[in-house]
Formats: C-alpha cells, sequence, structure tokens
C-alpha cells in the first residue's frame, strides 16, 4: 500500500484505508464549544476581579479628579479621548491562497498530515467575532467606553493517528495583524486576549491534553491617565504543542482565540479599551515532516 499521499482525494482514501472516519459533524461542534466555554470562564473570572477591583478605587478616583486644578488638566484628555471614540482600525489585508491551489497542499503518509482549508469545524461566539473555516481566516473585534465586552472562535479538523506515539507533535502557523490600545483618565481599564490550542480525543471523548495557552497572548492593564497599546501589521508565529497519541484513535485539534475589554467609569470621564485582530491560518500540521 502506498503510504504518502497527496491532494485532498488521495489524503481521503489513504485515512479511509487506514480505518479514519471523519466524526459527524455534531461531535465537531461540541468539541468546540466545549472549548469556547473554558475560555468563557477564564474571562468570567478576569472581569469580575476587574470589577471588584473598580469598585474599589472608583470612590477615590471621583473623589480625587473633583479638585479643580485636576478637574481642568482632565479636560484636554477628554477630548481627546471622545475624537478617538469615532476612530476605527481597519485589518490590514492578508495573503488568500488562491481555492484551487489549496488541493495541491493536502499531504499525508502514516507519520504526518498536512490539512489545509477547508477545515473540519468552526464557531463563534459574540458580537465581534467572525471565522471562516472554508478559508481559514478569522477576527476578533471589541471596544468599550466604561463596561466590558469580549467575543470567541474556534477552528479545527480531525486528524487520525495510526500509530502509538508519546510524543506527537501538532502545529498551527498563523499569520495576523494587532491593534489594540487602552486609555484611562483616574479610572481603570484592561485588555486581554488569548489564543489557545487543544486536542480532544474523539475516540474516547476526553482531552488528550489541557488548552495551552499561546502566543499572540496578552493581558494588560492601565490606570491614573495611562495609555498602552501595540499596533502590529503582518505578524507572524507557530503555535505548537506535542500529546500523547493512541494507535487508532482520531483526534480534534484545533485553535481558538478570545478577546475581552473592559473599563471603569465614575462622575468624570471614563476609560477605554479596544482590540482588533484579524488573522489566517493557511494550515494545520500534525506529526513531522522530516
Amino acid at each position: 500500500m502506498d503510504t504518502h499521499a497527496h491532494g485532498v482525494d488521495e489524503v481521503k482514501a489513504l485515512e479511509a484505508s487506514l480505518g479514519f472516519r471523519v466524526p459527524d459533524p455534531g461531535t465537531t461542534e461540541a468539541a468546540c464549544r466545549d472549548l469556547i466555554r473554558v475560555l468563557e470562564a477564564r474571562v468570567r473570572r478576569q472581569e469580575e476581579e476587574a470589577h471588584r477591583a473598580a469598585e474599589l478605587s472608583r470612590p477615590f478616583s471621583d473623589a480625587l479628579l473633583g479638585t479643580p486644578v485636576l478637574e481642568k488638566a482632565m479636560e484636554q484628555m477628554r477630548a481627546d479621548q471622545k475624537s478617538r471614540m469615532t476612530e476605527e482600525v481597519t485589518p490590514s489585508h492578508l495573503h488568500q491562497t488562491p481555492v484551487s491551489s489549496l488541493d495541491a497542499q493536502f499531504r499525508a503518509s502514516v507519520n504526518f498530515a498536512v490539512k489545509v482549508p477547508p477545515y473540519d469545524g468552526d464557531f463563534a461566539t459574540g458580537a465581534g467575532a467572525r471565522v471562516d473555516k472554508n478559508l481559514g481566516t478569522f477576527s476578533l473585534d471589541v471596544q468599550v467606553f466604561g463596561g466590558s465586552d469580549s467575543c470567541y472562535l474556534s477552528f479545527g479538523s480531525w486528524f487520525y493517528t495510526p500509530q502509538d506515539n508519546p510524543f506527537q507533535r501538532f502545529a498551527a502557523p498563523i499569520e495576523f495583524n494587532k491593534h489594540w490600545r487602552q486609555h484611562a483618565m483616574g479610572y481603570v481599564a484592561h485588555s486581554n486576549f488569548s489564543t489557545v490550542v487543544s486536542v480532544h480525543d474523539g475516540t474516547t471523548n476526553t482531552d488528550a491534553m489541557p488548552p495551552i495557552r499561546v502566543q499572540p497572548s496578552w493581558s494588560d492593564g492601565v490606570g491614573w491617565a495611562e495609555e498602552h497599546g501595540e499596533d502590529v501589521d503582518g505578524d507572524f508565529t507557530i503555535a505548537e504543542v506535542f500529546f500523547p497519541a493512541t494507535a487508532g484513535h482520531v483526534y480534534f485539534c484545533q485553535l481558538a482565540f478570545s478577546a475581552s475589554v473592559d473599563s471603569d467609569s465614575g462622575l468624570f470621564g471614563f476609560a477605554d479599551s479596544t482590540i482588533h485582530l484579524n488573522g489566517r491560518v493557511p494550515r494545520l500540521v500534525l506529526g513531522s515532516l522530516f
């Protein structure tokens, strides 16, 4: 039997000959949803802590900012903050591989598999989340001026492992543009972004490994006239994890992203926080090509 395949048809034929069948769409969606729930729980804990800290500090901030000297000094800051409320960041264009050329990138053997879009499943929640498994593209956009907001998405594909491997490799290149900024006038603001890799064993319906946080990820906060931010176009990283694989098992390997922001407000203004990030994952790789 030929153990090397090129193109989606050959790859599917090889996987079928090894005993692999793609699980039903409901199983795929459940795996995506379960990972999103993990990220949502993490964000809720972060928001609860931020709200608790803001409630404690707000009375002090209101009293101090109410002095005539500080109130006058903050007029210019308030004007600048209002002008930035109408600003919109246009995500930079990401190179798109023609759909007609994707087929040739499918590759597989008994030791590795390369999957390219369309991937097997995706899921998104929150108004600012966009994901397209057919292109491997995604974006997250959240912004607040006093309050909190968050969004989440995930996508991935199923892989079959014909051999035991205690150190099976899963890797995904991520191309992305990120723009985030937060500004506080005596109040506080936070910005949190996470990229997570997860491997779900579909044969046993258990996680093959706990969700691992990888780049791009950050957690940042500002207060008392601070401003933090970053504008990066054309960045690139490789998310890579290792997990114990069992012969004959199927694994849903996926990436998930969460973006959350929160900011406080009081008598004399508010803080603001914004995240715009868009990206592309051109391939998912199980095993090593070398």
